[in-house]
């Protein structure tokens, strides 16, 4: 088979994961909108209810390989109780060792997944010098529209003196304009990553109520996050599993009770060193930070894979 065969790849981005990754496809390869068009899929889940899983599944079945990517910390955490659901598609491309590890502990086979490192990590700006002490509040996702948590999180910090406080939310998945000083992106629009990048490059700690991608990236800037513990378990889309679904954190980040919020963040704005260690930790574990050009190493693998299947049939 020459190097140079012409894919045709039927891509589902999301979270801007892949922006840097679809140009330079482009550039040799075409992109299809249909699946059944494809030489590969590359998509980022495959629930059942969205209608990835017959995706998955239809491509299989006329021997289309299918590529999942990771589109965010944690990676593919349906594989964990209490959903137990098991990864379809034929590999999987994670950000780093770590998220290698939890699938290898939940059944994946080793030989299924491959590290690429992150190429939202790559989209991140260098903290720039700004005016005072900027706090963001990074708002939960969770079904469209605000959790209750959101509100007594943000009721907290208006008492917040001495520090600017920002809300970061996500256009058509939180009521963002309903909170103070309010900066939006959307996850299937081209900025969404530029906005995010350029509020952490002048963001000195993150407020979140579970440690997401945001966090993370804040981690990776080496910017201190501060969890309230407010969680409440709820049913997401409808599915009353999500009740025993215990949101994963590290220990880079620190979970303080709301009462106590305040206090921590005055603390940890004078000592943005706590947890330094922790957080370089973190990023190299789970986001790969070490890896050069994930952009690449994407790329690399959709090709070879794909024309060994090719090969292969």
């Amino acid at each position: 088979m020459a190097k140079d065969v012409r894919l045709k790849i039927n891509v589902y981005n999301w979270n801007s994961v892949l922006n840097d990754v679809l140009p330079k496809l482009e550039e040799k390869h075409e992109l299809v909108d249909k699946y059944q068009d494809a030489d590969v899929v590359v998509l980022w889940n495959e629930i059942k209810r969205a209608g990835f899983l017959d995706v998955v599944l239809g491509a299989q079945k006329k021997g289309i390989p299918v590529i999942l990517y990771q589109q965010g910390v944690w990676g593919i955490d349906r594989v964990e109780p209490p959903f137990n659901e098991k990864i379809q598609s034929d590999v999987v491309l994670v950000w780093g060792q770590g998220d290698k590890d939890r699938l290898i502990k939940y059944g994946v086979p080793a030989e299924k997944i491959i590290i690429t490192g992150s190429p939202v990590i790559q989209k991140l700006k260098p903290r720039e010098e700004h005016e005072g002490k900027n706090v963001v509040f990074a708002l939960e996702h969770w079904d469209w529209g605000d959790v209750p948590e959101n509100h007594i999180v943000a009721a907290e910090l208006r008492k917040l003196e001495g520090a600017n406080l920002i809300t970061k939310g996500l256009d058509r998945e939180n009521e963002t304009d309903n909170f103070d000083n309010p900066i939006k992106s959307c996850r299937v629009d081209d900025n969404h990553l530029d906005v995010v990048a350029n509020l952490l490059a002048r963001t000195d700690l993150v407020v979140a109520i579970s440690e997401s991608t945001f966090a993370f990236l804040a981690e990776v800037l080496d910017i201190p996050v501060i969890l309230p513990d407010v969680w409440i378990q709820k049913p997401r889309a409808g599915e009353m599993a999500h009740l025993d679904f215990e949101k994963r954190h590290s220990d880079a980040v620190t979970i303080v009770p709301l009462k106590k919020l305040n206090k921590t963040i005055y603390k940890q704005l004078k000592h943005p060193e706590i947890l330094r260690e922790e957080r370089k930790k973190n990023v190299a574990l789970n986001g790969g930070i070490h890896i050069k050009d994930p952009v690449q190493n994407i790329i690399k693998c959709i090709e070879s894979f794909s024309k060994q299947k090719i090969k292969e049939n």
